[in-house]
């Protein structure tokens, strides 16, 4: 189990530096909107660079969703834990384990849904760049998975290390 752990932060690892990546893209592409709509119209060249607005939407759906999928590893997306920070040990623990796999079953019905979308963006594309909506769509699925897979990870890594899991991201008390 221990090397199914490793592999999986690895792989989180590369995502990582791929997000980075893509924030680079969607960086340089409305920073050339910018130059594009509003420096160079300034200088009275009208040109137009319609793409870059699909890049940089694309680009950061899919970011969002890659992210996200890294976040559950890490346990960082947002929550309220009051309730489970004030409750014992044991119960509180027992609740946010409840939490994950309800959320488990969310990120299931995430993947269901963008499997659904990518059927219909099949036959649809951008329109400007003529891209098939089906790739933008499969950042839902992908995302999802990624999201399952992580929270299910950190769950088995908490109870092998005989961790607290309310403790696991938890950047205030300097405990991560």
């Amino acid at each position: 189990m221990r090397s199914i752990v490793v592999a999986v932060d690895w792989l989180n690892l590369a995502l990582t530096y791929l997000i980075g990546l893509l924030l680079a893209v969607m960086s340089v592409a409305v920073l050339t909107q910018v130059l594009v709509r509003f420096v160079l119209t300034a200088m009275g060249i009208n040109i137009s660079a319609a793409w870059t607005e699909e890049v940089a939407r694309y680009v950061l759906i899919w970011v969002v969703f890659l992210g996200a999928g890294i976040g559950c590893r890490r346990r960082q997306l947002i929550s309220l834990e009051f309730v489970v920070r004030a409750l014992p040990s044991l119960p509180g623990q027992a609740v946010v384990y409840l939490g994950q796999l309800a959320c488990i079953g969310f990120f299931g019905l995430l993947v269901s849904v963008g499997l659904a979308f990518m059927e219909l963006g099949a036959v649809e594309s951008s329109p400007v760049m003529q891209v098939p909506k089906a790739w933008v769509y499969a950042a839902m699925p992908a995302g999802a998975s990624l999201m399952i897979l992580n929270t299910a990870v950190l769950m088995a890594d908490t109870l092998l290390r005989r961790r607290d899991i309310r403790l696991v991201g938890d950047t205030v008390e300097g405990v991560e």
